[in-house]
């Protein structure tokens, strides 16, 4: 069950809401849903990342955001006829919790706690969908791709580590791979990361900070 909801449900709706939830994994690169898919079911990541995109009009691949754990997304299901509208990737293996519309509008209607912790996650979806404009609008690249670093770093063997590879963290940065790989290459040169086989190690995550601002 997504943690949020277990920890405000009543004891009567956990095991109705443990019913509706069900995990579920996808390998890197699969879609969950594609924009002409009729919303159907809401999903929350629990490992992983995923990427919402849309296409342009020269069918170029424009990123709305990338979901890291604790989101939810495809909220179109909560609206009975609606279709997704955009594309769905999983950027890595992920780790997923999905519910139905159906049973989820019922659960929502019977318990209003389900309603507000839903409405709490929503809310901060579109906070850090509004920080990743102002973040485009208003930072260079280099301060943009220190914050996808410290978002994607996770404790391994030799201290912090990040491996998602260069075109994920272009996605995550709002830039190009080409753009991310020379910025890299730079951070890489004042020994503030170090560049390795599918891996990145943060030597100076204090300094990633700094950058950020």
């Amino acid at each position: 069950m997504i943690p949020e909801l277990e920890q405000v449900l009543p004891e009567e709706a956990r095991g109705e809401a443990a019913q509706i939830f069900r995990p579920f994994s996808v390998n890197r690169g699969s879609y969950l849903f594609y924009p002409e898919d009729e919303a159907r079911a809401l999903y929350y990541v629990r490992e992983g990342w995923v990427r919402l995109f849309q296409l342009g009009q020269r069918e170029e691949e424009i990123t709305l955001t990338v979901l890291s754990p604790g989101e939810i997304f495809g909220e179109a299901a909560l609206i009975p006829g609606e279709k997704y509208g955009l594309f769905a990737e999983a950027m890595s293996d992920v780790e997923l919790i999905t519910a139905p519309r159906e049973d989820l509008l019922r659960l929502m209607t019977r318990f209003p706690e389900a309603h507000r912790a839903l409405l709490i996650l929503l809310a901060r979806r579109l906070k850090r969908a509004e920080e990743r404009l102002r973040d485009l609008r208003f930072k260079e690249v280099l301060p943009r791709l220190a914050k996808a670093l410290l978002m994607a770093m996770r404790p391994g063997s030799e201290g912090y580590e990040v491996s998602l590879s260069h075109q994920d963290l272009a996605h995550l940065a709002g830039s190009t791979r080409e753009t991310v790989t020379k910025v890299l290459g730079e951070l890489a040169m004042q020994e503030i990361i170090e560049l390795g086989y599918r891996r990145i190690l943060i030597l100076n995550p204090e300094e990633l900070k700094r950058v950020v601002g």
